[in-house]
């Protein structure tokens, strides 16, 4: 299954998403979604733990390898503890 990385924002914050300002302190979780079924690339309606993907930024990620993280690494405090439970029981 492919994965979408989604960065949920903090509340009144506008993540730049290649700027990367969401980290200094606008990002709330990354979250992952299956793509939908419709359009190649984009992320389905909800994340994997039940979020609506509106309002959220798709990220740049891919996983490097069979074994490597869902999201991005360096970004392990924010990490989806209920959809890495969800994408690892599916």
């Amino acid at each position: 299954m492919g994965v979408i990385v989604m960065i949920e924002p903090q509340a009144e914050h506008t993540p730049d998403v290649e700027g990367k300002s969401w980290v200094v302190g606008g990002l709330r979780a990354v979250h992952a979604a299956r793509a939908a079924d419709d359009v190649a690339g984009d992320p389905a309606d909800t994340t994997l733990c039940g979020l609506a993907t509106a309002g959220m930024e798709k990220h740049s990620y891919h996983p490097s390898g069979p074994g490597a993280s869902w999201y991005p690494p360096n970004l392990t405090p924010w990490e989806c503890k209920a959809c890495s439970r969800a994408l690892h029981e599916s």
